[in-house]
């Protein structure tokens, strides 16, 4: 499901520079399709649909140059809740036909639709918003700490990903 609406949305060529800094995920009927409802020279708002969900997410495009970083030295506590690895980005952009250069990083950005399809396996939501603080790099420890609706995703201390469900 996820990956129908990633293909959907790496079809618009203008956007293969730009990050996702938000993403709104809702499970239901919705006509299948794929529209931009805001765009101007440094973010797009973007909506796809597909018969079972849809997906509504915030792009900008950078100020400067995208680094692959990771982590603070600062140790988080608790379980580890996933280790994205550079393969399963590279597969992931592949299904998906996804042509953004930060996927080849070394290490490489771990795709925001990649989190969400891993989130969505997780919790059995309707409606699950992401908001994105900082970029995942693949091989970071992330941890998945929360309750109720709101979660985070954090490596090394550093917030990462806040999780709205409902």
């Amino acid at each position: 499901m996820i990956r129908e609406l990633a293909r959907k949305l790496a079809a618009f060529p203008e956007f293969v520079d730009c990050v996702i800094v938000e993403a709104e995920f809702k499970r239901g009927t919705f006509e299948a399709g794929a529209e931009i409802l805001k765009t101007h020279s440094a973010m797009a708002l973007v909506k796809v649909n597909s018969s079972e969900a849809q997906l509504l997410v915030k792009l900008i495009r950078p100020r400067r140059k995208i680094t692959a970083t990771v982590g603070s030295r600062i140790q988080s506590k608790g379980k580890i809740w996933r280790i994205f690895t550079a393969s399963e980005v590279l597969d992931f952009t592949a299904a998906v036909d996804d042509k953004n250069k930060i996927y080849k990083l070394n290490p490489p950005i771990v795709p925001a639709l990649l989190i969400l399809e891993n989130i969505c396996a997780e919790f059995s939501a309707n409606l699950i918003k992401l908001k994105f603080k900082n970029f995942i790099t693949a091989g970071e420890p992330l941890f998945l700490q929360g309750d109720g609706n709101f979660w985070e995703i954090s490596s090394a201390g550093v917030r990462k990903v806040l999780i709205t469900t409902e």
